[in-house]
């Protein structure tokens, strides 16, 4: 008695669990009627139960007929030996649904249980969608950046020679003795225009002829030896505006870098502070290292002119001065900041106007 009361309870479990089941459940017999199906399966189909219990699997999907997963449904009955599917396409009046199916034998039925993953497979295919439209636009800006980057390269190349031609015939009228008075003064307009143009040219070429070689060979170099370098190329501007400069690489002495790259960051660095120092004080410049967050960073520190902390995100283009009261072109920052960035790091600026600017750089 007590072991018929446990399976009744059990038969009620197993009945309820069925029954309430998220994923669409079938039971069908030997001749693939139905016998068996949840409210899932009902819900998901739209098909009434009682349209259900009798019916037989071709006559609510005929598309079955003659496939080898009708043959494979049959032969689990006949074997016992359970099966799966991956999203398999199933048909109703109005709809369409891609499931996860497993068939398994129940005493002498086949048990159907499926999980629903049309929306899981949309889903999937909209990645792979967007994934082939990434590697299009990927592919289409390598295109265009090709095409730019020749551009630049002819514009700076194709121009530079006949600016180089005009600079020298203005030089050669300017010469002459027969110019009137009334063409001098526009030839030397002509003059400091040629000019102008000739240096965004040349200064054009300089940056391609960076950006064009950012090699990847790196060694270790010593700060303090690279600063020592730089200071000997602007020692004689150093000692007139009796400069004051400060180091101190004690917490990360060196750093695996490309030696012309980092010489050109530092030499960028030093230069614009000696260029933009204020004229009613002595310059005074920090340069120090550390690690932060396992990256080297080098910081740099002036009390020269500065410039307003709005301006801070322009600084770095290309031919963008802050101050023109001194000879410049505006490329040492931009070709800077292309090689910080090219190496995977960044620049964060700081500035005060007339107290001083602070780089930090993250290599």
């Amino acid at each position: 008695m007590v072991k018929n009361s446990i399976d009744e309870i059990d038969n009620d479990i197993k009945g309820a669990f069925f029954e309430n089941a998220h994923s669409p459940f079938v039971i069908l017999d030997r001749d693939m009627n139905f016998v068996g199906v949840n409210q899932a399966g009902v819900k998901t189909l739209g098909i009434n139960k009682e349209n259900f219990i009798g019916k037989n699997l071709l006559d609510i999907f005929p598309y079955l007929e003659g496939t080898q997963r009708y043959d494979a449904y049959k032969n689990v009955i006949e074997t016992g030996n359970p099966i799966g599917f991956d999203e398999l396409l199933f048909k109703g009046a109005n709809v369409e649904f891609k499931f996860m199916v497993r068939a398994f034998k129940i005493d002498e039925y086949l048990g159907v249980s499926t999980l629903d993953v049309t929306s899981l497979v949309k889903t999937i295919a909209k990645l792979k969608s967007t994934q082939t439209s990434l590697k299009d636009v990927n592919q289409n800006l390598k295109r265009k950046n090709q095409e730019l980057k020749d551009f630049s390269y002819v514009a700076a190349h194709d121009l530079r020679a006949p600016l180089t031609n005009l600079k020298s015939l203005l030089e050669m009228v300017m010469s002459t003795e027969h110019e009137s008075p009334e063409t001098v003064p526009l030839v030397e307009k002509m003059q400091v225009v040629t000019k102008v143009m000739c240096d965004k040219i040349r200064a054009l070429n300089q940056v391609l002829s960076i950006k064009s070689n950012l090699s990847e060979q790196t060694e270790e170099m010593i700060f303090a030896d690279v600063i020592g370098k730089i200071k000997l190329s602007h020692s004689q501007e150093i000692i007139e505006s009796r400069s004051i400069i400060k180091e101190d690489f004690s917490s990360c002495p060196s750093i695996d870098y490309n030696p012309v790259q980092l010489e050109s960051i530092l030499q960028n660095l030093m230069s614009n502070a000696l260029k933009y120092r204020h004229p009613k004080r002595k310059l005074s410049i920090r340069i120090s290292t550390k690690k932060v967050n396992g990256k080297t960073t080098l910081i740099f520190k002036d009390n020269g002119l500065g410039f307003d902390q709005s301006l801070a995100d322009k600084i770095f283009l290309l031919f963008k001065r802050m101050h023109t009261h001194v000879d410049g072109l505006g490329i040492g920052l931009y070709i800077m900041n292309s090689i910080v960035s090219e190496n995977g790091g960044n620049i964060d600026v700081r500035s005060q106007k007339n107290k001083g600017t602070e780089f930090r750089i993250q290599f």
